[in-house]
């Protein structure tokens, strides 16, 4: 949220006790007479109480970047354009007319910093209405069929619209945290993981140990664990490429297990398990 200026020294922050009505009443005939700035600022710090009730409604139903003092701020603003813009003959209670001026001023501040269009907005709204309905109504995630039919849409376009509403989400990964460990300051930037990347002590680390595993490992044996663990077959798909019944094929790798976990425990690695203990561990392949 873009900076604004301050309704008056104080206003926006100070907290005052809302004058008696006789007093309010003493005030307007003033203002209206005079014009008087110091007068008008009196009453905007008079009704300022509106503008914190109004802010903190608003703010309870934004993410939590938004800061509700900006949010007071703004509305402050509208404050004094209602009171420099009421006319007491008319008789309406300035509290309902500053209300909705002030109301509008904060909200027009937040589309124009909103980067979402209103169309988009508004047909995220309908979405997760939606959804939130049928949630609540069957017990569970309603399917893309069932939300199309809650719109009265085609499922592609209800499609379309869940995209479309995980777009008007956003969140900044600049702010600083502090660890309750570390009294340092990081941003989540600075700790983000790339699960992409390959970390070169995890290479040397993998081929060490595969080059170990070579020198104990028969040939067969090499080729069932390649083939099961990196290449994801079956046992009985392995035992088609090797020309060996699948029982065969398991008693390899049983046997190899075994194998595997005495010579890490003979290097002193213990409670280490680089392979599953059974085939079954692995879920099975359609």
């Amino acid at each position: 949220m873009r900076a604004t200026p301050s309704t008056s020294p104080g206003v926006a922050g100070r907290e005052s006790t809302k004058p008696s009505k006789r007093k309010l009443d003493q005030l307007w005939k003033r203002y209206t007479a005079t014009r008087d700035e110091q007068v008008r600022n009196e009453l905007v710090t008079a009704y300022f109480y509106l503008v914190r009730v109004i802010a903190s409604r608003i703010a309870a139903r934004l993410p939590r970047s938004i800061d509700v003092n900006d949010l007071r701020s703004v509305g402050g603003i509208g404050l004094m354009r209602a009171v420099e813009n009421f006319d007491t003959r008319r008789g309406t209670p300035f509290e309902s007319y500053c209300a909705t001026r002030v109301r509008g001023a904060i909200l027009d501040e937040l589309r124009s910093q909103d980067w979402v269009p209103r169309l988009v907005r508004n047909r995220a709204t309908q979405y997760n209405e939606a959804l939130a309905a049928l949630r609540r109504e069957l017990g569970r995630e309603p399917s893309p069929h069932e939300v199309g039919a809650r719109l009265g849409i085609p499922v592609g376009e209800a499609e379309r619209m869940r995209r479309e509403s995980n777009f008007t989400s956003m969140f900044t990964l600049s702010p600083q945290e502090e660890r309750d460990d570390d009294s340092r300051t990081l941003r989540r930037l600075d700790v983000l993981m790339d699960k992409g990347s390959e970390e070169p002590f995890e290479r040397m680390v993998a081929r060490d140990l595969a080059g170990s595993l070579s020198k104990v490992l028969a040939k067969n044996e090499q080729v069932v664990v390649a083939l099961y663990y990196k290449e994801s077959l079956t046992m009985k798909e392995i035992g088609s490429v090797l020309g060996i019944s699948e029982s065969r094929v398991c008693q390899i790798h049983t046997k190899t297990l075994e194998k595997l976990r005495a010579h890490l425990e003979g290097l002193g690695v213990r409670g280490l398990h680089v392979l599953p203990e059974t085939p079954s561990a692995r879920r099975p392949r359609e």
